[in-house]
């Protein structure tokens, strides 16, 4: 193609073209495209390569920092585009395996490929436009018909170029400024400026080092110290420095002042004489591992066995199942399987479901590799994410992490660990994309050539029938790590309990014994409630009234440490009413109790115990829950009551009951996955207990005694669980013999939402016929003041039939959108719902 002459315009501006250079740019973004256009000018030239950043207007006049994804030639015959503001990066942030991997995910999870790239992407490598507001030159300086509020904004801006809206809160001491600034708007008192900024700064060291001549002359050092010789404090900090400056390249001027125990004005003191130079080093913000490692244990008969068999199965498949019992010694065996990677130059990716709630595995880790971990999770602040990002791409040799780590840059990755792959914490609910990391991470591996090792004593079903069609390879552990045995199960009868009159608030009369005798015998004790809070439902005995959020058709549940109402699902939170709203009565109630309540009562009927709790409430602090599992494995606490976190990753040797509160719910709930579910949980709560030489028990109170799961649970017979489960699911047209699709619809006004569900699902049926189900009402109707339909879509397992059907998704969302009134409606697509 020649070289062409066109204009185009960036805002008031207008460029000539005079190359014929072309990028697609992704946006961090829901756009119906996967790329955009743009212009490269001769400036730019130079600069662009695929994966970098550019910065560049989309809309009016909307900044975003977006990726490189292709360069060509091709003027775009429908459009003149826009040239590209700027270039960002000197080297790609992203490379094209990582590209691969966020095609394959925006059409696998029917999303857009800008989703992908702004959940893939720590935020400060994601710049967008921030607000800025300067003073119109045309205005004048006259500012007498202004307020007290606003003439404090105009003279601010006189003393400064611009302002933050920020800033402008902290001018004028108040949050709500949106409406002040746009009446000054439109007085013409302002204008606005849309600028991108970069968010990432390295972190810098303020360093000493000699300034010239004394640097390069060392026989000058002499005259150096005669010029200080008035000043101990300053000869001390020269001195200091020397004999630092012998050990280490770079030292920091804090190190200096620590040594020669002088402050700031020392050294400062000693840089205005010439002598000391002041410069910035960047350093990491990666802590090290500071500790001795420990030696790695020898092997158990078992773990040798079910490593030499992985090695044979890995021959054959790409991905194996390690399906061993609680307490089996897995962690051992993805020790040696990376200890072997590491000696061979690979990289290794270690997922776990909740990087906060898999704490002991992480420092068991570094025990025995240390530095050469690198953990990346939510927890870090935007920096350390971006040095760790930084880190894999330079081939870090082991990344630890949840899910959101699949999106590093591997630079060798040739082996993933899934550690308890069935785990639904590996499911992104919101937003897009939404992903399940396992499947997810099989792909990755796919990309990269890599081997997938999968962990659980609990298998998601279709992780199983996988093995059982040989897609995957599995090897199986028996047998408990040291010859400790599975734990004792004893089913409790509520029914029974209650009609005999032996139940102690929610606790039965075998249970209170049961943590008596366990406490005395030197042990502790682990309690399960899946619910958190101390009371589900406050209720008007008069009337039947129930305290419900405002915003969400769920009852608000009672918290003590704040005495608020609160919502779980969207916060709202409020006060106790001191009588019932509908009918005046005073006689309300609380129903139901969450593990806030079972602490309470357990310290009134036994109080002499120590009692923890473990759920979201109490581990908001950045250290809470490391301190709480310490206080635990310090024996600090007799009694450890949590939520479903007492059931992951934790290992503790002296723990001898575990105690199930209420099996009904986890077990009743109207789900395909309910048995599934319940029959994980149970069985990792209920191995926390007897990990040491003795046995331990395990009590699971239950209304419900002959439920099926209850009877598979104590024989940890997942064979037989597997088989009725899976008869079941081929029955009624479930994974994995089927794959579902769950679309959402969602809308403020319930008759708004009732017309689109009913043409989004015609639309489907035209062309998937009976697979189509519903619409229909979740159980949960009402959130954050949106309403809700669900459409299920049930499609055989034929690759062409469910690439057709995401098609027809899009398809469907646009006729809709195309209806007059409905372009409000939100359309959610969840494929492989969990």
């Amino acid at each position: 193609m020649s070289d062409s002459i066109f204009e185009g315009s960036v805002g008031e501006e207008h460029f000539i073209a005079k190359t014929n250079t072309f990028v697609e740019v992704i946006l961090p973004i829901a756009t119906p495209k996967p790329t955009y256009t743009y212009y490269v000018d001769e400036q730019h030239l130079d600069q662009v390569q695929f994966g970098i950043r550019v910065e560049v207007q989309f809309g009016k006049n909307k900044l975003y920092s977006g990726i490189v994804a292709g360069i060509h030639d091709k003027l775009p015959k429908s459009h003149t585009p826009k040239a590209i503001v700027n270039v960002m990066d000197d080297e790609p942030i992203i490379n094209q395996t990582q590209f691969r991997l966020w095609q394959w995910m925006a059409s696998y999870y029917a999303c857009t490929l800008g989703e992908v790239m702004n959940a893939a992407l720590p935020a400060n490598l994601k710049l967008s436009s921030e607000t800025r507001i300067l003073l119109n030159p045309d205005y004048g300086d006259d500012f007498s018909d202004l307020n007290d509020r606003e003439y404090l904004i105009a003279e601010a801006l006189t003393l400064q170029a611009e302002l933050k809206i920020e800033d402008v809160r902290k001018i004028i001491g108040q949050y709500t400024v949106y409406p002040l600034i746009k009446k000054l708007l439109e007085e013409g008192v302002l204008y606005l400026k849309e600028e991108m900024l970069e968010k990432y700064k390295p972190k810098t060291v303020k360093c000493v080092r000699l300034a010239v001549p004394y640097r390069n002359q060392e026989e000058l050092l002499d005259e150096a110290f005669s010029k200080l010789s008035r000043s101990n404090r300053q000869v001390e900090a020269l001195m200091a420095f020397i004999q630092e400056a012998r050990k280490e390249g770079d030292v920091s001027k804090v190190k200096i002042q620590e040594i020669a125990g002088v402050d700031s004005s020392v050294t400062r003191a000693i840089e205005q004489k010439g002598i000391f130079e002041f410069y910035d080093k960047e350093v990491s913000r990666i802590s090290k591992y500071g500790k001795d490692l420990d030696a790695i244990t020898s092997l158990s008969d078992q773990q040798i066995s079910a490593l030499t068999e992985l090695r044979t199965q890995f021959e054959e498949k790409n991905v194996v199942l390690l399906h061993g019992v609680t307490g089996s010694g897995k962690t051992r065996v993805y020790i040696e399987v990376i200890q072997a990677a590491l000696a061979r130059g690979e990289q290794v990716l270690y997922l776990l479901p909740e990087i906060a709630l898999t704490t002991q595995i992480i420092m068991r880790l570094q025990k025995m590799f240390g530095d050469k971990i690198a953990v990346y999770h939510s927890k870090l602040n935007s920096n350390e994410r971006v040095e760790v990002y930084k880190s894999a791409s330079a081939g870090a040799p082991i990344l630890i992490g949840p899910r959101s780590t699949l999106f590093l840059p591997f630079k060798n990755l040739k082996w993933v660990i899934v550690d308890e792959e069935h785990d639904g914490s590996y499911k992104q609910h919101d937003p897009n994309p939404r992903y399940h990391g396992r499947d997810t991470a099989i792909y990755l591996a796919h990309l990269h050539g890599a081997k997938v090792l999968l962990g659980t004593a609990t298998p998601a079903v279709e992780t199983f029938h996988h093995t059982k069609t040989g897609k995957y390879g599995i090897v199986t552990m028996k047998e408990r790590f040291g010859g400790s045995v599975l734990p004792k199960l004893e089913i409790i009868d509520l029914k029974d309990q209650t009609k005999k009159q032996q139940m102690q608030s929610h606790f039965s009369l075998p249970m209170i014994e049961g943590i008596k005798a366990t406490v005395a015998a030197g042990k502790q004790v682990i309690l399960f409630q899946n619910r958190r809070g101390y009371s589900p439902t406050l209720r008007c005995e008069s009337c039947g009234w129930s305290s419900e959020c405002v915003h969400c058709d769920v009852t608000l549940t009672y918290h003590k440490h704040t005495n608020k109402l609160q919502c779980h699902y969207c916060g709202y939170a409020k006060d106790i009413p001191k009588e019932c709203p509908a009918c005046g009565s005073a006689k309300l109630h609380m129903q139901g109790f969450g593990t806030e309540k079972v602490e309470d009562d357990l310290k009134v009927y036994l109080p002499e115990l120590r009692v923890s709790r473990l759920d979201l409430d109490t581990v908001r602090g950045k250290n809470a829950l490391l301190n709480i599992i310490q206080d635990f494995e310090e024996r600090k606490v007799d009694v450890l009551i949590g939520t479903q976190m007492v059931t992951k990753g934790l290992d503790f040797e002296n723990v001898g009951l575990v105690g199930v509160l209420n099996s009904d719910m986890t077990l009743s709930y109207p789900d395909f996955r309910a048995s599934e579910r319940g029959f994980q949980l149970l069985t990792q709560v209920s191995g926390r207990s007897g990990r040491g030489k003795e046995r331990g028990t395990v009590m699971v109170q239950a209304y419900d005694t002959n439920h099926p799961v209850l009877q598979e649970i104590g024989t940890a017979d997942y064979g037989s669980f597997f088989a009725r489960e899976i008869q079941e699911r081929q029955a009624f047209k479930y994974p994995p013999y089927h794959r579902l699709i769950k679309v959402t619809l969602k809308h403020k006004k319930p008759s708004v939402l009732n017309t689109a569900a009913k043409i989004y699902a015609h639309f489907l049926r035209n062309k998937l016929g009976d697979r189509v189900i519903g619409p229909a009402i979740p159980s949960v109707s009402r959130i954050r003041g949106y309403y809700l339909l669900d459409i299920m879509i049930k499609l055989e397992l034929n690759a062409k039939l469910i690439s057709f059907a995401k098609k027809q998704l899009h398809a469907a969302a646009q006729d809709v959108h195309s209806e007059r009134g409905f372009s409000t409606v939100r359309i959610n697509v969840d494929v492989d719902p969990n």
